[in-house]
């Protein structure tokens, strides 16, 4: 199944949901969605990879740069969908720290929420 994205916003974050194979066909366009959706500064911004089937190499390039990009423009982010797809890479080139990626996007946006009360202190 090709690649999908749909762009959900709410008053508490921008949910960017990707469906299908995350494929080098559809790496331009996820680039520049996520770059668009922070050059917005949302209150928070989640990729939900729940249903995605296939993740390229450099999809995971993409995450990495977008993670980068938030901070720097002060956005919490994080990723939503632990499948095996995306959990494998990640573990395997150690990713995990740099990827914040939780159960659903529920789990990511109460993680999210609870960032600020942790960096207050």
């Amino acid at each position: 199944m090709p690649g999908s994205f749909e762009v959900i916003r709410t008053a508490g974050a921008t949910i960017v949901a990707a469906a299908g194979d995350l494929d080098l066909a559809v790496t331009d366009v996820l680039e520049a969605l996520l770059d668009r959706e922070l050059r917005r500064r949302p209150p928070a911004l989640v990729v939900d990879t729940a249903a995605v089937t296939f993740c390229a190499a450099r999809v995971l390039t993409i995450l990495v740069d977008a993670t980068a990009d938030a901070v720097l423009r002060g956005v919490p982010f994080a990723l939503a969908g632990r499948n095996r797809v995306l959990l494998r890479p990640i573990e395997l080139l150690g990713l995990g720290r740099v990827l914040p990626i939780h159960r659903d996007t529920g789990e990511a946006l109460s993680w999210l929420a609870a960032v600020p009360l942790l960096t207050d202190r």
